[in-house]
C-alpha cells in the first residue's frame, strides 16, 4: 500500500462524514421508530378511550331510560346525542310520551356520564305555580301540566277534580286525563268502570310502606291543596285497547324495579313479591290515565268511581 492510499485512509474529513452519515441514519431510525410508537400508542389510547367512553354511554343511557320508564307515565327516551371526550362523555336526550298516537316531548335532559367526574344524572328543569286558594300545578320544562293523583286508601281533605273545567279546553284539543279511583280494582273491572274512554295507563298499587304511611301523615297533618301523588311518584303499567284490560307489560314493570339501581325500587318489588302480585290479574289498580277529546271524556262527570281527575298534557288534535 503505498503513501497516498494511507493518507486517504486515515483522512479526517473523510471519517467525520462517513461518522455524521452514520449518525443521520441513526437519528432517521429513532425518530421513525418514536414516531410509529407514537402513532401505536395513540391508536390504542384512541381505541381504548372509544370502548371505555361508548360502553359509559350505554350505562347511562339504559340507566335514563330505566328512570324514565319508572317516574314519567307511558314515558320513554325518544331521541339522544352523545359527545364524548377523553373517558368523559354528555348525552342530551328528549324525555317523551305519547298522548294517543301522538308523540310529545316532555322536557330535554342532560346525562353527564365519565370516570373523571364519575357518572352523574342531570335532568331538565321544569316549574311549578300556585294561586291563593287554588291546587298547585307543576309543570314539565315544555310547560305540559304533570298529573296528581289520590291513593283510594288516604282520607284527603280535599280532591281536585279537572272534569268541571273542561268547557274551558276547546273541542279540537287532546287532552290527558289522570283519574284516581275511589278505591282499588282489578285489571278485568276497568272497562266496565271507565266505558267509552280510551285509556293508555294503569296505575298499580307499587309502593312502600314506608312511603305509603307518609302520604298519610301528610294529608292529615298539611293543608288540604297541599297534599296528593305526583305521577313521577306513581308505578303503573302501559296501555293499549287491544289488550282487553290485560296488563301485558306488568312483567317489564317487575323486571324494571328488580333489577333498577335505585334500591327504592327494588325494596317496592320485594313488596310487591311478598303480597303475591307477581299475576298482573290479582294487582290492584288504583287509577288510570285516560285521553280524548272534551266530548269524549264527558261521559266520566259524575262518575261514581271517580274520586279525583287531574289535567296532563294538552295538544293539538292534529
Amino acid at each position: 500500500m503505498d503513501d497516498r492510499q494511507l493518507d486517504e485512509l486515515f483522512d479526517d474529513n473523510k471519517l467525520e462524514m462517513a461518522i455524521k452519515k452514520g449518525k443521520k441514519r441513526s437519528t432517521r431510525k429513532t425518530v421513525l421508530i418514536s414516531l410509529l410508537v407514537a402513532v401505536t400508542l395513540f391508536i390504542v389510547i384512541f381505541i381504548t378511550n372509544a370502548v371505555i367512553t361508548i360502553k359509559l354511554s350505554n350505562q347511562a343511557f339504559d340507566y335514563n331510560q330505566t328512570r324514565v320508564k319508572l317516574t314519567v307515565p307511558n314515558g320513554y327516551i325518544s331521541k339522544s346525542a352523545d359527545s364524548m371526550g377523553f373517558l368523559v362523555g354528555r348525552g342530551d336526550y328528549a324525555v317523551t310520551r305519547e298522548v294517543g298516537d301522538k308523540p310529545v316531548i316532555l322536557e330535554n335532559s342532560v346525562s353527564l356520564f365519565g370516570l373523571i367526574p364519575p357518572l352523574f344524572i342531570s335532568r331538565g328543569v321544569g316549574g311549578s305555580g300556585q294561586e291563593a286558594g287554588e291546587w298547585p300545578t307543576d309543570y314539565w320544562e315544555n310547560g305540559y301540566r304533570k298529573m296528581i293523583f289520590f291513593h283510594p286508601e288516604i282520607s284527603y281533605k280535599e280532591y281536585k277534580n279537572d272534569l268541571n273545567e273542561l268547557e274551558k279546553i276547546s273541542g279540537d284539543k287532546l287532552i290527558e286525563l289522570g283519574i284516581s279511583f275511589d278505591k282499588p280494582y282489578k285489571a278485568a273491572d276497568i272497562s266496565t268502570i271507565l266505558p267509552n274512554v280510551k285509556k293508555s295507563w294503569y296505575w298499580v298499587d307499587a309502593f312502600r310502606s314506608s312511603d305509603l304511611d307518609q302520604h298519610k301523615t301528610d294529608a292529615q297533618e298539611h293543608d288540604a291543596k297541599s297534599t296528593y301523588i305526583s305521577e313521577n311518584e306513581v308505578l303503573g303499567v302501559r296501555m293499549r285497547e287491544f289488550y282487553d284490560n290485560e296488563l301485558r307489560d306488568y312483567a317489564s314493570l317487575l323486571w324494571l324495579l328488580n333489577t333498577s339501581k335505585d334500591k327504592k325500587y327494588n325494596e317496592v318489588y320485594k313488596e310487591l313479591v311478598t303480597k303475591g302480585y307477581t299475576d298482573s290479574s290479582n294487582v290492584p289498580i288504583l287509577g288510570a290515565i285516560v285521553y280524548g277529546t272534551k266530548d269524549e271524556l264527558k261521559s266520566l262527570i259524575g262518575n261514581p268511581h271517580i274520586k279525583g281527575a287531574s289535567f296532563g298534557v294538552v295538544v293539538d288534535k292534529y
